[in-house]
């Protein structure tokens, strides 16, 4: 069973977790260190298989992990490329591309920020 497996398998029977505990569970139970845990978790929330959620109303945030869609994401983006070409996109559809791309620049400005920060 993939890395990949093994966290879809945890969230399926734990339901929404921290990240934090997430985090723990990786590098106790899979033997990953905790940078390599944040990048699987930063790539599986890019493709869509996990998604973050973040509780604003504590103090401070606290992001939460739930399983992402059962479908691949290059699926979802041809189902909604295929209906915006047949002109019937859906403002749900378009909502969820505009989430997926701001996840995915939110994804890019952390990895640039470790980049530059391992520099210095």
């Amino acid at each position: 069973m993939s890395l990949e497996q093994k966290i879809i398998s945890y969230l399926s029977t734990y339901g929404n977790t921290k990240e934090t505990d997430l985090i723990t569970y990786g590098v106790q139970r899979l033997g990953i260190s905790k940078e390599g845990m944040l990048k699987l978790i930063d790539e599986m929330a890019c493709t869509g298989k996990i998604e973050r959620i973040v509780h604003k109303e504590l103090e401070p945030a606290i992001t939460y992990i739930k399983r992402g869609s059962l479908f691949p994401l290059e699926l979802e983006l041809q189902a909604l490329s295929d209906s915006l070409e047949l002109n019937e996109a859906s403002n749900h559809q378009i909502e969820k591309l505009r989430e997926i791309l701001h996840q995915a620049e939110a994804v890019a400005k952390k990895r640039m920020k470790r980049e530059i920060d391992a520099i210095d």
